[in-house]
């Protein structure tokens, strides 16, 4: 079994609508439609979910949200990129990986995509595709409700 994190609001507690944000603005590793396809990003510590997410508030420290981890069966079908498959500057190439990740989701090749993390490329996080038959298999837990950031990283 592989579990992952995410922190998002109370309004994606279930596995039909984690993947609702990657259709309102284009990431990292993703376009939104039409060119590209949903995806739900997590993270594989909780701490790497905490500074991702901290990365993408602008200073303001969100309110209303909630951590979940996500259990993905033993045998869910995984991909890896790994950093050194990437090149040296990857990080400033939005482009490049949206079009990896893009290309991965079209595929339909897996439930899960290990990708490196542009705020620590030594951890990693999880794209998961939630059209993959193996989707419905990831059991979703509500690990804190609410979840509040330590006050020391807005400071």
């Amino acid at each position: 079994m592989t579990t992952v994190f995410c922190i998002g609001t109370r309004k994606a507690q279930t596995l039909d609508s984690l993947s609702y944000g990657s259709t309102l603005t284009a990431g990292r590793w993703h376009l939104t439609p039409p060119d590209g396809l949903p995806v739900v990003y997590a993270g594989g510590t909780r701490a790497i979910c905490q500074l991702e997410k901290r990365v993408h508030c602008n200073g303001v420290a969100p309110i209303g949200l909630i951590m979940l981890a996500l259990e993905l069966p033993a045998d869910a079908p995984l991909q890896t990129v790994k950093p050194g498959e990437l090149p040296e500057d990857w990080i400033v190439q939005q482009a490049m990986t949206q079009e990896l990740g893009t290309q991965w989701r079209k595929s339909g090749d897996g439930v899960g995509l290990w990708v490196p993390s542009a705020v620590e490329p030594e951890e990693s996080n999880l794209l998961i595709n939630p059209d993959h038959l193996s989707y419905t298999s990831i059991k979703l837990t509500v690990l804190r409700d609410p979840f509040a950031f330590d006050a020391r990283m807005f400071g």
